[in-house]
């Protein structure tokens, strides 16, 4: 039994900030960027293929509709950031989670409402359960396909390259505007304040056989309680592929 027992609402707060650079940003992939800031207005008249950008909205529900896996790098400040690797299975409540932070990698494992966590130092080896369904904002874990959608609906310049990509800027005040909750709406309106108004994201998307599997995003965040540049860079990839979520062993667990 270890002396420290981290507590459970520290523990989800701490899974939940480290997705919360995620969740609003889509997935990313590894085609060009646009050069200018995050909050730099587009130098030309804007322009927008609405059923272009219709299509990405269709693409990006088709691929948060089942399980997924998900791979994502975040910089910020000119410095490497974290390393953001998911499995998720959204309807059947698992989720396997690894994030990298320099010499730091914390695992997570989502079994309906029971939630996993190692890699704290308080931890050591052992892992610490936590009843999800006594934490709010729990089911949050799972809802990074629907504020992904949410960023997209601010699209207000967008672009057709070849392959299925798509290049443009998201106007985030727009998306909150047609934010869907007030969880939404409320994340939304960070982005927002960091931004500035009038201000514009840049991002470059791809599709693929219907799916969005990749989004690249950079813009004004909240790091540290200073605001700093920040680039997300996603990949999605096995839709609808078994997503298998096995619980620690009793010996392994912290006892509570």
């Amino acid at each position: 039994m270890l002396g420290v027992k981290p507590r459970p609402a520290f523990a989800l707060s701490l899974a939940a900030s480290l997705l919360a650079a995620t969740l609003l940003t889509g997935c990313t992939g590894n085609g060009a960027q646009p050069s200018a800031s995050a909050s730099a207005a587009p130098s030309v008249t804007p322009s927008l293929d609405v059923e272009a950008a219709a299509a990405l909205v269709a693409a990006g529900l088709k691929s948060g509709s089942g399980s997924y896996k998900m791979h994502a790098d975040i910089t910020y400040a000119g410095a490497s950031g974290v390393q953001l690797d998911v499995q998720s299975d959204p309807v059947a409540k698992r989720m396997k989670m690894t994030v990298v932070n320099g010499t730091s990698t914390i695992e997570a494992r989502v079994l309906g409402s029971d939630f996993y966590l190692t890699g704290l130092p308080q931890l050591g080896k052992k892992w610490m359960k936590v009843d999800g369904s006594q934490v709010e904002g729990f089911s949050d874990m799972f809802a990074m396909s629907e504020q992904n959608l949410a960023m997209l609906s601010g699209v207000v310049e967008m672009t057709t390259g070849p392959n299925g990509v798509f290049q443009g800027w998201v106007d985030p005040q727009k998306a909150m505007d047609k934010a869907s909750s007030t969880q939404i709406r409320d994340a939304l309106a960070k982005v927002v304040k960091a931004a500035g108004p009038n201000a514009h994201i840049p991002f470059t998307s791809k599709m693929a056989d219907g799916y969005l599997v990749a989004l690249t995003t950079e813009y004004p965040a909240e790091v540290n309680n200073a605001v700093t540049h920040m680039k997300v860079a996603m990949t999605l990839s096995d839709f609808g592929k078994p997503v298998t979520v096995t619980a620690p062993a009793a010996k392994d667990l912290v006892q509570q």
